[in-house]
């Protein structure tokens, strides 16, 4: 694990030289090229950044692309192209992935997620009607692209630009669950976390996305309400923030409260980011964030010592003027400080339908089944289920549950066989997940 002065100092030099905008493999037989000093794409003099999705690769005993035979906690990445595959245990293409205070320098043997020919990370991309650094998956997923379908025209469940092998995924980066890291490709550049030896940085890493509204701490949109002996510390986004001790009832002179007001440009999605610094006292796990949308508030609490260093998301809202965020010392108190620095609002596109399924049938002791589905929308969120039933294998579908807001209900069959289950969900824009051709699952009762 890298230190965090060292993490600091690389951050404002990705900062200044890199851009941010904002699992399935397939492979072919093709042949990579090497890169060189006479490569199109070797012409700045620090690597390219680029903030992106990354899912666990697994598939453990597998053949990657280029041959090796992956392995328990095996480290190395996949990128949707050939023309960045290292040679069977060569280095000759690496990225650095850096995922919150922790950064691994990791060679490229394996072509996915999903495409087999989107060069993103180039200048002279394939998908030129797309941004540089913006994955042709993500585009799929999150905005429509393509008609949310891959270059094999499969349909596009996760916006991934990168999958990330266990070893490296679990125990180099310490994450536990898809997310968004910053990638940073090795062959177009110097890498930025040693192009340096100015370690007296205290800028940390801040990736805005070229479409995001950003509101810092002391600037046009942000007004500190109340509150006196405001402490403000000289890092964080900008290169300084507010804090302040948290408190359990607020008071006159106790409340620290602050608002950011962004200037949107219109009604839509926005994902809504604050960004917490790594310096100053021990953050607080209880910050409360109010977020006025659309003319809904919604409390979120964030852990801000678990998000210290980056973005952390506060949730996709539909909002338009009027919109802001509210920030307050009080917490309950965990003896800890609140710390205020940048807000960012990130437009996000709902092209795409949700996607559930019924995840469970389960006989109980008293009689019938208790039947739970779920699924998951990448922008608006799921506003409601249906769930159809019939008799295994081949009755006729009959609608059970309609526009249900639960997740489970107790299912009590006519007679003892047979059944069969799915689901489908709608979202708050409307879109509508077509039913799928198969059952999610079958029960028999006796």
């Amino acid at each position: 694990m890298l230190s965090t002065q060292r993490l600091l100092m690389v951050a404002a030099l990705v900062a200044i030289f890199a851009s941010f905008p904002p699992v399935d493999q397939a492979h072919a037989e093709e042949t990579s090229p090497s890169p060189s000093s006479g490569s199109p794409f070797a012409t700045s003099p620090i690597a390219p950044t680029y903030r992106v999705f990354a899912t666990r690769q697994g598939r453990v005993g597998r053949r990657t692309a280029n041959g090796h035979i992956i392995q328990p906690r095996d480290r190395f990445v996949a990128l949707p192209s050939w023309s960045a595959l290292s040679s069977r245990g060569g280095s000759e293409y690496q990225v650095r992935v850096t995922y919150r205070n922790r950064s691994v320098v990791l060679p490229v043997w394996d072509v996915g997620p999903w495409n087999t020919r989107d060069d993103y990370w180039s200048p002279n991309r394939r998908y030129g009607d797309l941004p540089v650094g913006l994955p042709m998956a993500q585009a799929a997923r999150q905005q429509g692209y393509n008609n949310g379908r891959d270059e094999f025209g499969r349909r596009i469940r996760q916006p991934n630009g990168i999958d990330i092998a266990d070893g490296a995924f679990w125990d180099d980066l310490g994450m536990v669950d898809s997310d968004w890291v910053e990638v940073t490709f090795l062959w177009l550049g110097a890498d930025p976390f040693v192009a340096s030896d100015d370690a007296s940085s205290t800028t940390d890493r801040a990736a805005v996305e070229p479409e995001a509204i950003v509101v810092d701490d002391g600037t046009s949109g942000y007004a500190a309400t109340h509150g006196r002996n405001w402490q403000h510390a000289d890092c964080g986004f900008g290169g300084g923030h507010a804090w302040s001790y948290d408190t359990p009832q607020a008071t006159v002179r106790s409340q620290h409260r602050a608002v950011w007001s962004p200037d949107l440009p219109g009604e839509g999605f926005y994902e809504v980011m604050a960004f917490i610094p790594t310096c100053g006292p021990t953050p607080t796990s209880r910050a409360q964030y109010s977020v006025v949308h659309s003319g809904a508030v919604s409390d979120v609490v964030i852990d801000q010592g678990a998000a210290s260093g980056g973005w952390v998301s506060l949730g996709v809202f539909h909002m338009g003027p009027g919109s802001s965020v509210t920030l307050t010392n009080q917490t309950g108190a965990d003896g800890h400080a609140v710390h205020f620095d940048a807000l960012k609002w990130v437009p996000r596109n709902d092209q795409a339908p949700p996607d559930a399924s019924v995840i469970e049938a389960t006989l109980l002791p008293e009689g019938g089944v208790l039947v739970r589905w779920d699924g998951q929308d990448d922008v608006s969120g799921i506003a409601s289920f249906d769930v159809q039933v019939r008799r295994a294998p081949d009755g006729e579908w009959i609608d059970w549950r309609s526009r249900a807001t639960d997740r489970e209900a107790l299912f009590v069959p006519s007679e003892p066989g047979a059944y069969a289950f799915r689901a489908r969900a709608r979202d708050w824009t409307g879109k509508e997940q077509p039913w799928p051709d198969l059952d999610d699952v079958q029960i028999v009762v006796p």
